[in-house]
Parts: structure tokens; C-alpha cells; sequence
């Protein structure tokens, strides 16, 4: 699919004039609220000053845990959080996994591709289109060959061709009774085990499954072998690695909408050409970033992802990407929903006041 710019938009999308705000707009609190009318559509908007000394903002998993849910102030209270927006696309009313990117504390916990918001220090954001690759390192000195790579990371599956990651995210042990499961604890393997695992509270399992592929494979791991587990962040669509690891904590869905202050949409780049994420005019919401390097979250009333793209333009922001909508659309604030999602969410962006 072409870039839609703001030059070359859709019918059903037009230039919407800049949004201004009153000065009171603005004060001086690191966290403020608007209710706006944008091109028609009812817009709640929260304008979060990452500069603030006591500001941070992070992804964050229901419960701790990938394939369950919570409300999202249930989510925002497991956080400590003042402010927080739904995540990212998950198979609700299946196994609630995520469909994009999680990472925290510098260690992703699901990869997918799409649009990837980056949370740094000292109030540092970035967004970029972006994929990750897992790979893994097991070293046998017997053995030249070291590099496995793994289709998954914390992602339910009974391929029996596969090679896995799970880590304390997934739950407290593996699920596939059939699978051969290698335990890796301070970057050794220190176990290898038939069946259903326990995942070590610091470490990850490696995940065999019972196809062709695992008697070759299950020769070149050992008891004691170091193990390293590599995620690298990908730019779309060049594929090339970015550097990373200023930004330890990041989401991702998409597609993006505002690239360096144009509408950008090009949603065949991330994979998320479905007519139901693109075409539906239904609630929305979006993350994005002002040329001033403020958090933004809004949600929308109704908007396709063009239009979206319009009203997030209008309002200031430099960068900005959909997530999830529809009933999953949610924003809540200083104990209140300002809108109120109609499920329980499988992650949030939340904004935690020290």
C-alpha cells in the first residue's frame, strides 16, 4: 500500500485546521485533561509532561501475566498508576495474548510487528515502525553450531516443528506436555526436562517441540551450557537493526498515523491490512507525541484510521499510532474513567506520579 499523506488522503478523510487551546489549557501540572469536539467527534485527551521529574510511562500487563485480563483501572491500580490508556490488539474471548510488541525493563516479553512506542529516561519517547528478532545462543563446546532461533517468544503453540522462549510472563510453567523444555537460570542451562516445566522466577525455558527437529536439536543442549537470548528491534521496512536500548520499556500496535508531523498511514508495512482495524468508523484510540515531547492519549468518538490520523494531526501531535478499539477503548484518570472500555484489556499504557 501507498503512504497516505496529508496531501493525498481518502475521500472520507479531510485536512482538519489545527486544534488552539486556550493558554489555561496547559498548566502547570505534569498531567492535564481536555474534553474536545475535533472535525465533529467528541475527543478525551490527556497531555502528560514525560519532562516531569516524578512522571514515568510504561506498557503494562494485566496482572502481570500474558493471557489474562482486568479492568483497566484494576490494571492502573496493580500499577500504581494516575492515568492510564488501553494497549494493544489481544485475542479476546480466546487466549487474550497480545498481537503487538511488549517490552519492560529491557527484556521484551512478546514480540509482533507494527508500530513501536519507546519509553526512555529523562522523559525520552520514540516511535518507529519496527519488528523484533529473538535469537539464542546455547554453546556447546562440542558442537560448532550454536544459534537456534526461535519462532516464539511467550506465545501459546503445539507446532512440533518449533523452538520457543518462555519466560516468567507466559505463567509459572509451560503447557505442552509432548515438548522438551531446557531451563536457563543466571545464563546457564541448568535443566532439561520431558513435558510440563516450571519457568524460573529469573530466568526462561526453551521449548522443543516433539517434531522432527528436536532429537537434532536436544544434542546440542547440555546441563551447564551458557545461554544467551538476543531480542533485536528491526526498523520497517528496511529491516535494518536500530539501536535500542535507551528505550527499556515499549508497546506496540499501529498503524502508525503521524509520522514527524504528516499523516503517514501505510498499515501494509505492519501487517494490519484487516478492513475491521482500518475501515470501521468506531471508537479509537491513539498514543502519540507533540513536537514538545509530551505524552498524548486520546480517544476518539468514531473515526476510521485515516480520519484518526487527521484529528491526531490537528491536535498537535508529531508522532502517533492507533491501538486497540472499539470495546476495548479506554481512558481513565485520577480514580475516574473519562472513557469507559466495554471488556476487560489484556495490557495499558499507564502513568505512574512518584
Amino acid at each position: 500500500m501507498l503512504p497516505l499523506h496529508v496531501d493525498a488522503l481518502p475521500y472520507a478523510t479531510r485536512a482538519v485546521p489545527p486544534v488552539v487551546r486556550a493558554h489555561a489549557a496547559r498548566p502547570a501540572s505534569p498531567i492535564s485533561s481536555h474534553a474536545l469536539t475535533v472535525d465533529g467527534q467528541a475527543v478525551q485527551e490527556l497531555v502528560i509532561d514525560l519532562h516531569a521529574p516524578d512522571i514515568e510511562a510504561k506498557p503494562a500487563i494485566a496482572n502481570h501475566r500474558l493471557g489474562t485480563t482486568a479492568s483497566l483501572a484494576a490494571i492502573a491500580a496493580q500499577n500504581h498508576a494516575v492515568a492510564a490508556i488501553n494497549g494493544t490488539f489481544f485475542d479476546a474471548g480466546g487466549d487474550n495474548f497480545p498481537a503487538g510488541a511488549i517490552e519492560l525493563n529491557g527484556a521484551f516479553a512478546f514480540n509482533a510487528r507494527g508500530t513501536l512506542l519507546g519509553f526512555g529516561a529523562n522523559g525520552q519517547a520514540t516511535m518507529l515502525r519496527a519488528a523484533e528478532a529473538l535469537s539464542l545462543d546455547v554453546d556447546d563446546p562440542s558442537n560448532s553450531t550454536s544459534a537456534m532461533w526461535p519462532w516464539y517468544l511467550n506465545r501459546p503453540s503445539t507446532n512440533p516443528m518449533r523452538v520457543d522462549v518462555l519466560t516468567p510472563y507466559f505463567g509459572p510453567e509451560t503447557r505442552d506436555p509432548s515438548a522438551l523444555v531446557a531451563q536457563v537460570d543466571g545464563g546457564k542451562v541448568t535443566a532439561i526436562h520431558p513435558g510440563i516445566t516450571p519457568i524460573p522466577p529469573d530466568g526462561y525455558d526453551i521449548e522443543l517441540g516433539a517434531g522432527e527437529a528436536k532429537a537434532p536439536i536436544a544434542t546440542r543442549v547440555h546441563v551447564g551450557d551458557p545461554a544467551v537470548l538476543t531480542d533485536t528491534v528491526l526498523a520497517l521496512p528496511s529491516e535494518k537493526p536500530v539501536p535500542f536500548a535507551a528505550y527499556p520499556n515499549a508497546i506496540g500496535a499501529g498503524p502508525m498515523l503521524v509520522q514527524n508531523g504528516r499523516i503517514d498511514v501505510e498499515p501494509s508495512l505492519e501487517g494490519l491490512d484487516e478492513p475491521d482495524i482500518l475501515n470501521a468508523e468506531t471508537l479509537r484510540s491513539v498514543v502519540g507525541i507533540d513536537r514538545a515531547g509530551h505524552l498524548i492519549f486520546l480517544t476518539i468518538h468514531e473515526a476510521n484510521v485515516w480520519q484518526e490520523a487527521s484529528i491526531a494531526k490537528a491536535l498537535g501531535l508529531w508522532d502517533a499510532m492507533n491501538l486497540d478499539g472499539g470495546s476495548s477503548v479506554g481512558l481513565w484518570y485520577e480514580g475516574r474513567y473519562l472513557t469507559p472500555p466495554k471488556r476487560a484489556l489484556a495490557t495499558a499504557i499507564v502513568v505512574v506520579q512518584r
